[in-house]
């Protein structure tokens, strides 16, 4: 079977698209869906987004998907896919916690100063992330590291990952839907195990970031948003809420809520683009 490359990262995951089994998701063969709006007479569509259905005289571009045939019955599947992801100089890259799962309410902040990641899309909606890495991390002035041995001091390894696209909120048309990016560990189990000093640190659960959508890019820049430990979105539509939790060994209480601040940049070996409307 052939293979789609794509890339992205988080403190705790990786812009991916993975296997379409959470709550919410869009079912297969619904949008949206990884392809290409190429240009072809007699088109579908008026725009290189395919964007906006053409009307007589204006039937410039058609859409082909990465995995199957083309609703004009063409298969031109992408081949050139590979992608690579690196944060974007001087921006925040941050794991941080919401504080209300311990008695004194503490916040507990990790932050990195650097991120790349590999992948690759498994499907018209899933992909895999692997080698997703941060350096220079550090929380409370003490270096970290990951835990499983052997690992370079202010650097932290992620497990792989599996992800889906879903739409996570509604627009007045399905071209103004927002997409999104949902994230796990690979075969269950932890995001990661890593120590600051003497602090071990556990990240658990899901996480989600928005993806730009109708729009063939050659480079896309990617963002985790959260504020007070809380990531934004959390769920996709009609999903239940998923969020990532954190666990300090130096705060008293169990797993909190915890949310991935990061910008990264991917670069693509030819556009491609997740449209909603097909």
């Amino acid at each position: 079977m052939r293979r789609i490359r794509i890339v992205g990262l988080c403190l705790v995951a990786v812009f991916a698209l993975g296997a379409v089994t959470a709550t919410g998701a869009s079912a297969f063969g619904e949008p949206p869906e990884v392809g290409r709006c190429l240009k072809k007479t007699g088109g579908a569509w008026k725009d290189g987004g395919c964007k906006t259905a053409s009307k007589a005289g204006e039937e410039k571009f058609e859409w082909y998907p990465a995995y199957k045939a083309a609703q004009n019955g063409e298969t031109k599947l992408a081949e050139k896919l590979k992608f690579t992801s690196k944060s974007k100089p001087e921006t925040s890259i941050q794991l941080e916690t919401t504080g209300a799962g311990n008695p004194g309410k503490v916040k507990s902040v990790v932050k990195c100063k650097g991120q790349t990641s590999n992948g690759e899309v498994t499907g018209p909606k899933t992909n895999i992330a692997t080698n997703v890495i941060f350096t220079g991390c550090e929380s409370s002035g003490l270096k970290c590291k990951s835990s499983k041995g052997g690992e370079v001091e202010g650097e932290i390894k992620v497990n792989n990952l599996d992800g889906n696209l879903g739409i996570e909120k509604t627009g007045e048309t399905k071209a103004k839907d927002k997409v999104a990016n949902r994230y796990v560990p690979t075969g269950g189990g932890h995001f990661v195990d890593f120590a600051c000093g003497g602090i071990a640190v556990e990240v658990r659960g899901a996480v989600l970031n928005p993806v730009t959508a109708n729009a063939m890019k050659l480079t896309a820049t990617v963002k985790f948003v959260a504020k007070g430990g809380k990531q934004k979105p959390e769920k996709f539509v009609g999903g239940v809420k998923e969020v990532l939790e954190s666990k300090f060994s130096n705060v008293p209480g169990e797993f909190e809520q915890s949310g991935q601040t990061l910008t990264t940049i991917q670069t693509n070996e030819e556009k491609l683009e997740i449209n909603t409307q097909v």
